[in-house]
């Protein structure tokens, strides 16, 4: 299942699966505006019991990701 969020502004598109094993693994991708490149990263190192936590762990990752990108730019 897709799940789109943004987070300051940075659109974030989480893909949930279930697997065999009846267990949720996430996937996130992030969308680059010009002039910045699209990043994307696999699936997370673990998987979950439900769909609600892998989709919380993805979207913490990417909320990661954003924060280390922004602690170079200072204030806009």
């Amino acid at each position: 299942m897709k799940h789109e969020e943004t987070y300051y502004g940075h659109r974030i598109i989480v893909t949930t699966t279930r697997n065999t094993g009846g267990r949720w693994m996430s996937r996130i991708e992030m969308p680059g505006t010009p002039p910045q490149p699209s990043r994307t990263e696999e699936a997370a190192p673990a998987d979950f019991p439900s769909e609600e936590e892998a989709r919380r762990d993805a979207l913490s990752r990417a909320a990661g990701l954003i924060d280390r990108a922004r602690q170079g730019q200072g204030k806009p």
